[in-house]
């Protein structure tokens, strides 16, 4: 049976996969950014579980620098996914809020 941590790094990434090429593919009449930025969550993602799977995989046969250097990666690249989402979601709540006070008026 696979560690807690390996079965993570695959379920995060594959989310990562499902959320920003299904977005990328599907929304078609969205603004071009926010395509692109949903296709840097997938990329990203994709890299976070690359680096997260190896780093779990193969951490008794890495030296500590390399363990140190993707942890590292693999937190900058977390961090970024992150911040991608944030800026999607304040994006959204923006948007809404506009759409609302339209119908006010």
């Amino acid at each position: 049976m696979l560690p807690v941590k390996l079965v993570t790094c695959i379920v995060v990434t594959s989310l990562a996969l499902f959320f920003g090429l299904g977005v990328f593919l599907t929304a078609r009449q969205s603004p071009l950014w926010i395509r692109c930025s949903c296709l840097f969550i997938a990329i990203v993602g994709a890299i976070y579980g690359v680096l997260c799977f190896r780093l779990e995989f193969y951490r008794a046969e890495l030296p500590y620098t390399t363990r140190a250097y993707l942890d590292h990666y693999r937190t900058l690249c977390g961090g970024a996914a992150i911040g991608a989402l944030i800026v999607l979601g304040i994006y959204g709540l923006v948007s809404w809020y506009l759409r609302r006070g339209d119908r006010s008026n």
